[in-house]
């Protein structure tokens, strides 16, 4: 029988972060915005905090946050061969200069750069994205709105619970992807470290309420940051989602970002 000690060891990180993540006030966090926040122990799948669970079931189009499913996609199938892979420019000039240059898998997710989507897709082709969706559980599975939108306000829509569920198996190598395919896809979502202790991975998405302007001018838009954090000792998957009430101006997943790593600092579970 193990000691009281032991015992107090082993459960001492998880009664500190649900202690913690009771007193998360997520109605100012979010501040002027309709949101969701979902996060859980990824090997004991017990959540540890959960705001707005009405929301957390409703389905949104996924946005950037889909490029986590794009890059297994490709890499599983040759498309992407390994992280510093060139993607070449495709010569359209975009509004953002950093994405008027050649690419590669690492900069397609840190830079959240479409247009290699875009390149992605038609190369995969619409059968295999859909057997590639079916087998990945992936929201409403429903790519018809075209290879190069589907994801973005248009057919494709996924829960944050769903996101959940998608990325708990894609972290604990449980999708039908070599291991290889796995290791290469945590490593272009790598954000920084949060704390010596914690690392962030995860993706940004945004979207617009109405029409497709929105990141041209202040608008109200959607956001979304799934991912997973990794301490020493455990490693925890997470699924926001955000809706602006009123005309904001930077890009909404970069703005959740920020949002959802407050909430991971009030929950003891990062640093910095």
């Amino acid at each position: 029988m193990r000691s009281p000690r032991v015992l107090l060891t082993i459960l001492l990180p998880f009664i500190f972060s649900t202690l913690a993540a009771a007193d998360v006030d997520f109605k100012k966090v979010f501040g002027d915005r309709t949101g969701c926040f979902l996060i859980s122990d990824l090997h004991t799948g017990k959540t540890l905090a959960e705001y707005n669970p009405k929301r957390c079931e409703e389905r949104f189009s996924p946005c950037s946050s889909f490029k986590i499913a794009a890059a297994l996609m490709a890499f599983e199938k040759g498309i992407l061969k390994d992280e510093n892979q060139v993607i070449k420019w495709d010569g359209v000039k975009r509004e953002r200069s950093g994405l008027n240059e050649d690419q590669t898998p690492m900069t397609w997710m840190s830079e959240s750069v479409k247009w290699v989507t875009e390149w992605v897709m038609p190369q995969l082709g619409e059968k295999t994205i859909q057997q590639f969706l079916d087998g990945f559980a992936y929201g409403n599975k429903d790519f018809s709105g075209g290879l190069k939108n589907a994801w973005v306000t248009s057919s494709l829509k996924i829960s944050a619970r769903e996101q959940m569920a998608f990325l708990a198996r894609f972290w604990k190598s449980e999708l039908s992807v070599s291991q290889r395919t796995t290791e290469l896809t945590k490593k272009i979502i790598f954000i920084k470290n949060l704390g010596k202790d914690s690392e962030l991975y995860g993706k940004t998405g945004t979207g617009c309420l109405v029409g497709h302007a929105c990141l041209s001018r202040p608008d109200k838009m959607i956001g979304w940051f799934v991912g997973v954090i990794k301490t020493n000792s455990n490693a925890y998957v997470f699924a926001a989602n955000a809706s602006d009430l009123k005309a904001q101006g930077p890009p909404a997943g970069p703005r959740l970002r920020e949002t959802t790593i407050e909430i991971l600092k009030q929950m003891g579970l990062a640093s910095n």
